[in-house]
C-alpha cells in the first residue's frame, strides 16, 4: 500500500464470526422475551423518551455481537446488565448536548383507561421517575432490576458486575433513598402516609 491510498476503518478490524441459524433464533428469542424489560429499564435509568428505541438495540446489537459470553438461562440479567450501561453512555451524551429535551411531548395512550386513571397512571410515573432520577446510578440500576423488574439478588449482582453482598447493600441504600424521597415528598399510600 503506497502514503496516499487510504484504508477504511472496517478493513482494519477483526473478521466477525459468521452468526449461525441457532445463533439467530437465540437473538430473535431473547429480543421477544425481553425487549419489554430492556425498554422500561432504560426508561427507568434516565434515557430519554425520544431516545430509548435506539438505547434498546444497542443493547441487543452489543447481545449479538457477545452472545458466546451470555449463558443459557442468564440472559436477563446479562442484557439489563448492557442496558445499565448504555443508559449511563445515553445520559452523558445527552448532558453534553446543548440541546433542551422536549418533556412535552404527548404519549401514546391506551384508549380503555379512563382520562382520570391516566392522569393518576402519569403522575405517579413521573413522581417514580423523579425518585429514580434522585438516586445515584448505582443505586437506581439495582432498584430498578429488584423492584421494578423482579430480578433477584443474585440476579441484580451478576447484572452489575459486583459480589452478592455489594449488591445486597445497594438496594438496601436505595430503598432507604427511596423511602426517604418518598416521605420527603409527602406521598400517600393506600390511604397512609409512607
Amino acid at each position: 500500500m503506497d502514503a496516499g491510498s487510504t484504508v477504511s476503518e472496517g478493513a482494519l478490524a477483526p473478521p466477525a464470526r459468521a452468526c449461525t441459524a441457532a445463533d439467530e433464533r437465540r437473538i430473535e428469542q431473547m429480543v421477544q422475551l425481553y425487549f419489554d424489560v430492556v425498554w422500561r429499564s432504560l426508561r427507568r435509568l434516565g434515557v430519554a423518551d425520544g431516545t430509548i428505541d435506539d438505547a434498546a438495540q444497542q443493547v441487543f446489537l452489543v447481545a449479538a455481537r457477545k452472545l458466546d459470553t451470555i449463558d443459557p438461562g442468564g440472559e436477563r440479567s446479562y442484557l439489563l446488565g448492557i442496558a445499565v450501561r448504555v443508559a449511563s453512555d445515553a445520559r452523558r451524551t445527552r448532558s453534553r448536548r446543548r440541546e433542551v429535551p422536549d418533556d412535552d411531548t404527548t404519549e401514546r395512550v391506551d384508549p380503555r383507561p379512563s382520562p382520570e386513571e391516566l392522569v393518576d397512571q402519569k403522575r405517579a410515573r413521573q413522581v417514580l421517575d423523579r425518585v429514580l432520577l434522585s438516586m445515584p446510578m448505582d443505586l437506581r440500576a439495582a432498584f430498578t432490576m429488584f423492584e421494578i423488574e423482579g430480578m433477584s439478588v443474585p440476579e441484580v449482582a451478576s447484572a452489575m458486575g459486583v459480589a452478592l453482598g455489594t449488591a445486597a447493600s445497594r438496594l438496601r441504600r436505595a430503598r432507604e433513598h427511596f423511602h426517604l424521597q418518598v416521605r420527603r415528598l409527602g406521598l400517600h399510600h393506600g390511604g397512609q402516609r409512607v
